[in-house]
């Protein structure tokens, strides 16, 4: 069975009469997502475009059209807790600032990291042209354990690390990133983005030193990560079952993920590994003709109460509730649900909880 793509949601205000349009544009994307105080110079002539795809973990957003001005107050900022760091690269026409801590111009080229659990102030002094990538938690726990550190500062894109990566995502057009079909392709992507991101905050000496984590459990947390991340779906993963795998202790597991994985725990990659598969199946899911308990057990729950007890917890609705508004985001599924086995259940056990 072929992979699905990933849906794009485009957005933009040629369709409407040119007095509508800023006011469109406010509304669309000012206090319902978290901005406030979102003004343009152009609002007589006001023009905007975006277009969004999410692949894996990561949110693409690309937007161009007129300058605009905004404000986001801390942790207000739409699936914050989904994405609460992102990636800016100013593609091109004119410098923008981007206030938090510290206030970093961008020019053409230029890279800055928005931290969106903090207040933000953002203008654009030419016209808006900018790709925009929502970074996961887990891949920011990860590959840049000292974020906070990086938030507003300038990453030159034409030096180093930093232009390699402005480069790298230059030619990744909203188009390309959807025609990425395989699951293990977009998870490819995320990683090359973070590990460049981070290279080019070392070099720029915006990282700590991290010495006090050997290489060893640095290569042996990777490994353990890829591995979750490829056998979530079976219900008896555990800690035990990670640890056997690798040849360690089970206390060395937990070590690992305390050290390399800087607090994030098993259970927590476990978690959110289900998790993430299941938002991706239930948004393109037709509740009417598929149990949301089918979905647990293909992700790996052996519970599904408890599924919806963490699912309504990280994202503060029901699984049910989460598919019938197509994961609040408003995209419209193609196609027809897709056609899950015969319920299976599987065994049960604390591990399938996760």
């Amino acid at each position: 069975m072929p992979d699905r793509l990933p849906l794009v949601q485009r957005f933009d205000t040629e369709h409407l009469p040119i007095k509508d349009r800023f006011a469109y544009w406010a509304d669309e994307f000012g206090g319902s997502v978290g901005y406030i105080a979102l003004d343009s110079p152009e609002r007589a002539d006001f023009h905007q475009w975006l277009s969004i795809v999410d692949i894996a973990s990561l949110r693409l957003a690309r937007l161009h059209g007129s300058p605009v001005s905004s404000t986001a107050e801390p942790g207000q900022v739409k699936d914050v807790d989904l994405h609460p760091f992102q990636l800016m690269l100013k593609v091109d026409q004119g410098p923008s600032s981007i206030r938090q801590d510290t206030e970093a111009i961008v020019e053409t080229g230029d890279l800055v990291l928005i931290d969106s659990l903090q207040k933000m102030q953002m203008q654009a002094h030419g016209a808006a042209n900018s790709l925009l990538i929502g970074l996961p938690k887990l891949l920011v726990a990860r590959w840049l354990p000292d974020a906070e550190d990086a938030v507003a500062q300038r990453l030159d894109g034409a030096k180093g690390w930093s232009s390699l990566l402005a480069a790298y995502l230059n030619a990744m057009s909203i188009d390309h990133a959807q025609a990425i079909g395989s699951p293990f392709e977009q998870e490819l992507v995320g990683e090359h983005i973070l590990s460049m991101l981070s290279f080019a905050l070392s070099q720029n000496g915006l990282t700590r030193d991290r010495e006090t984590v050997s290489s060893r459990d640095r290569a042996l947390h990777l490994r353990m990560y890829n591995w979750i991340r490829d056998n979530y779906a079976d219900p008896e993963v555990s800690a035990s079952k990670l640890a056997a795998r690798f040849h360690v202790s089970v206390r060395y597991v937990h070590k690992v993920f305390a050290s390399a994985g800087r607090g994030i725990t098993f259970l927590d990659v476990l978690q959110h590994e289900r998790l993430e598969a299941a938002v991706r199946m239930l948004r393109t899911a037709s509740v009417s003709h598929t149990f949301v308990a089918q979905i647990a057990y293909r992700c790996g729950f052996s519970d599904p109460a408890y599924f919806g007890l963490v699912f309504r917890k990280k994202y503060g609705c029901s699984p049910r509730a989460f598919a019938s508004s197509k994961g609040r985001s408003g995209v419209q599924p193609t196609g027809q649900a897709p056609k899950l086995e015969e319920n299976q259940l599987p065994p049960g056990g604390e591990a399938g909880k996760a």
